[in-house]
């Protein structure tokens, strides 16, 4: 396969840390930023946050009555926030359940939550509002409206810019400017949006079964297609080589080395039996963690070959991945409320 070496080998497995039942689908799995904490939002509203290393429960979050939907926590793991389905936006102290501030997003669904990296920023999507504010409740900026639901924002790297998608565009704002800095325009429904680390790149997901890519500085733009479904799945390594994704039961992935994806074919990866749900790289290593709607877990190392390193099975589709800050941890939920927590190590 192109872009792959035969210099070394990995010998990867995961083993179980811990496991606990919620009983309701899990939609969201966030680690905190030092790596102490794990929290799991479910659909029907609570949010409970575990002690990442033995699994204790610390605290349980009422989330939003009428359901939670997404999480995010700040940079100094001192408070989590969460949006819901009542289009508020609620901040949280992790560690006693109190709450802190109540926001209103905008729209009658919170779409999506941001907190920035490094600063007490919190950016809210809900229908085509984009707001941001401070922990404390306070609104820092209103944003230019958009022309159509915003489905994503993401953060670029460290820096104080972040970007938001909908139907038809790409727009990257600065957090304290209402008006976009600069836009990309595509006329399609983009879904997710995933900057490489070194802030060179950025790719999105799409309804139409592909995905997008833009060169940051030139704009210039590839457009990869012909996946089976829509995808909702993406994911950079920590190099910003490869552009893992999924839209079909094999994980998908470019090189982006040297001249870019274009005209290449795509490492694949296939292990799996059912659709793919969730991929993430690790924050600095090189493994790829995919999971699937049959509840299969599958661990990879791509810059090394094809061969699957390691498959756990949940029994039911697989909601989220997410690494630890560390990577030594790999944490996964499901849609019957399942998370386990496995240790990262050699086989043998």
């Amino acid at each position: 396969m192109l872009g792959l070496t035969k210099k070394r080998t990995s010998s990867a497995g995961l083993s179980s840390h811990w496991k606990a039942e919620l009983g309701d689908h899990v939609i969201r799995l966030a680690w905190s930023p030092g790596g102490k904490l794990l929290a799991a939002a479910l659909v029907g509203g609570p949010v409970a946050i575990f002690n990442g290393e033995t699994g204790e429960r610390k605290a349980t979050l009422p989330g939003h009555n009428v359901g939670t939907s997404c999480l995010s926590w700040r940079f100094d793991s001192a408070a989590i926030a969460t949006g819901g389905q009542d289009g508020k936006v609620r901040v949280w102290n992790p560690e006693t359940a109190d709450l802190l501030a109540v926001m209103e997003a905008g729209s009658a669904w919170v779409e999506e939550i941001a907190y920035g990296p490094g600063k007490d920023i919190l950016i809210s999507a809900a229908g085509k509002v984009l707001r941001a504010w401070s922990s404390s409740g306070d609104l820092v900026t209103e944003f230019e409206a958009h022309p159509s639901t915003i489905s994503d924002v993401a953060w670029q790297g460290d820096t104080p810019y972040f970007t938001s998608v909908t139907y038809g565009q790409l727009a990257m704002f600065r957090y304290n400017e209402p008006a976009p800095s600069r836009k990309f325009e595509w006329k399609g429904s983009i879904l997710r949006v995933a900057w490489s680390p070194d802030g060179n790149f950025v790719a999105t997901g799409n309804q139409d079964a592909s995905v997008h890519f833009w060169y940051r500085k030139s704009g210039k733009d590839l457009e990869m297609s012909g996946y089976a479904s829509k995808v909702r799945e993406i994911s950079w390594d920590a190099g910003s080589r490869y552009l893992a994704t999924g839209g079909s039961p094999v994980v998908t992935i470019w090189d982006c080395a040297g001249k870019g994806p274009a005209g290449s074919r795509p490492i694949q990866l296939e292990g799996h039996e059912a659709m793919l749900s969730a991929i993430t790289h690790q924050h600095r290593g090189s493994l790829l963690a995919s999971g699937c709607r049959k509840g299969d877990v599958c661990l990879w190392d791509p810059a090394v070959n094809t061969t699957r390193l390691a498959l756990v099975s949940f029994g039911s589709e697989v909601t989220q991945l997410r690494w630890t800050p560390n990577d030594q941890k790999l944490a996964g939920s499901t849609a019957v409320g399942t998370v386990e927590v496995w240790k990262v190590g050699a086989n043998g």
